[in-house]
């Protein structure tokens, strides 16, 4: 994939990831959720690294994951992945979405959507289903969002996928949503 997009002033390249991509995807995801300035930021509600390095790369490493990245002049300012799960539920394919994140600097201009529909129209084209994802519970901008983009809420909790030590709210989870992925 390699796919220029360009809205509202932004221009960005839309490529999988690279090994070399790795300490510039920790620093992206760094800021967006738990740095200052952007919209995304969970900081108040956790502590402590998003993601480090060998995530990172051991997602680069699974054949299941694809990790794309949006590249405006060489710097990356936003990643998404995605994971097929294995067939379940009623027989459905399914995928995850994850990894999830545009710079503060680049957050409200449409890049964040080109990066999930990209991933949606791969998804589709390779017969995947359903898209899940799970949401940090106390950020309703990011439920709406979500839900602006075609997910649904499955009613569905799961444990907070990191580490329970760095939450600063005692007891989040992660609600499970939801999105279709019809063939075209």
């Amino acid at each position: 994939m390699d796919a220029r997009t360009s809205r509202r002033g932004l221009e960005a390249m839309l490529r999988p990831a690279r090994a070399a991509d790795v300490p510039a995807l920790v620093e992206l995801v760094q800021s967006a959720y738990r740095g200052e300035g952007g919209w995304t930021t969970e900081a108040h509600l956790v502590a402590g690294s998003r993601t480090d390095a060998g995530e990172v790369r051991a997602m680069l490493a699974d054949e299941a994951v694809t990790l794309l990245v949006a590249e405006q002049g060489g710097r990356v300012l936003g990643c998404c992945y995605t994971r097929r799960e294995p067939t379940g539920q009623g027989g459905r394919e399914r995928a995850e979405l994850g990894l999830f994140a545009v710079h503060p600097s680049a957050q409200s201009r449409g890049l964040g959507t080109r990066l999930l529909e990209a991933q949606a129209d791969r998804l589709r084209a390779a017969g995947v289903e359903v898209l899940v994802i799970q949401v940090l519970q106390g950020r309703p901008e990011l439920h709406a969002w979500y839900r602006r983009h075609g997910f649904a809420p499955t009613g569905a909790r799961v444990p907070f996928a990191g580490d329970a030590d760095q939450l600063k709210v005692d007891g989040l989870g992660m609600d499970v949503m939801e999105r279709p992925l019809p063939a075209l």
